[in-house]
């Protein structure tokens, strides 16, 4: 039975830290794996039976977890390989009446001990990657005429053995990511996995988040230069707290502004299939849109300042979104090819 599920989740917060569920609070999270909830997910791996006809049968089976090694950085997992082999028949008469007769009289029973190594590590898209290796293979018992076949097969049956266990062994490994995945997933829209750390009583999973609150996608640009684009630089205004895009940037250090280089490139003028990236300017901020009522935004005090730029509505060859965020301590916006704000707190 699958032990109850025992995980935190620990948000270090600017003012400090604290135990609670995500929020759009926070600059970074951890969240930590204990041994018990662990040995539940493991232990709970039904018996995963294999087969060749003719040759061998069995189940492995009995996974459990032994340890957590901080210095290999590894689950330590064992299980059971249980089955039946039938030996290479002493003479190709006996053998042909062996399978005709389809006998069951030379199969013997084997059960090995396998011990299962599980590393985890943040891949590069931030979704955890885990690396499976069979370390030792321990023969508990041959049933039958032991001696006989290990003559005949030596070596051989305890790489085949190896090789069952390896792949079996990989479901495992998935079923621990499933696991694992249903408890991040409150981070996916706010940062990705980047770090884990082990110990011996529990595994701790680190996450670079945003604070910022996704709006969704503004359009769709070319993260490099492209026939008949230009680049979309992108501004900072320090006293003032907000961020400036343009096409063109003449002048904009005498108004204080301070470049943050290339957001990304696009159309400076209309071309087919694309639509104009307007821009609407208060105090507070600029803020773009494509909508050409500035998604109501007039009401705000904003007033219409012109078209940015032109970018396609729809995903096309070689583009990729341009996402809109907002801050919801200021309320200010920033647009950004990057799915998690450049991380920006």
């Amino acid at each position: 039975m699958m032990a109850p599920v025992s995980w935190k989740i620990a948000v270090l917060l600017f003012a400090g830290a604290g135990l609670l569920v995500p929020t759009l609070g926070f600059a970074a999270a951890e969240i930590k794996l204990d041994k018990e909830f662990l040995s539940g997910i493991i232990e709970k791996v039904p018996a995963v039976p294999f087969q060749k006809d003719g040759q061998y049968k069995g189940t492995v089976q009995r996974f459990r977890l032994l340890a957590i090694d901080p210095k290999s950085r590894r689950f330590e997992v064992a299980c059971q390989v249980v089955g039946e082999f039938r030996p290479p028949s002493m003479s190709p008469l006996k053998e042909k009446r062996a399978r005709k007769e389809e006998s069951t009289e030379n199969w013997t029973g084997f059960r090995f001990d396998v011990r299962i190594g599980i590393n985890v590590e943040p891949g590069r898209d931030g979704a955890p990657r885990f690396q499976v290796d069979v370390e030792e293979v321990k023969r508990r018992e041959l049933e039958g005429f032991a001696g006989a076949l290990a003559k005949i097969l030596g070596r051989s049956f305890d790489q085949v053995v190896t090789q069952i266990a390896d792949g079996k062994a990989s479901q495992l490994g998935e079923k621990i990511n499933a696991e694992i995945n249903k408890r991040v997933k409150a981070f996916r829209d706010y940062g990705v996995l980047c770090a884990i750390d082990y110990s011996l009583s529990d595994v701790a999973l680190h996450f670079d988040v945003t604070r910022l609150k996704t709006e969704g996608v503004v359009g769709y640009v070319y993260p490099e230069p492209h026939p008949g684009t230009v680049a979309l630089t992108r501004w900072f205004h320090p006293r003032q707290g907000h961020h400036l895009y343009t096409t063109t940037p003449e002048g904009l250090e005498r108004q204080g502004y301070v470049s943050e280089g290339i957001s990304c490139y696009v159309y400076p003028a209309a071309i087919e299939g694309t639509v104009p990236l307007y821009r609407w300017r208060s105090r507070k901020e600029p803020f773009y849109t494509t909508a050409p009522d500035g998604e109501g935004v007039a009401r705000a005090g904003y007033r219409s300042d012109g078209i940015a730029c032109l970018l396609y509505p729809d995903e096309q060859p070689e583009t990729v979104p341009l996402y809109r965020f907002l801050n919801p301590r200021n309320g200010r916006h920033f647009y950004t090819m990057h799915k998690y704000a450049e991380f920006a707190k």
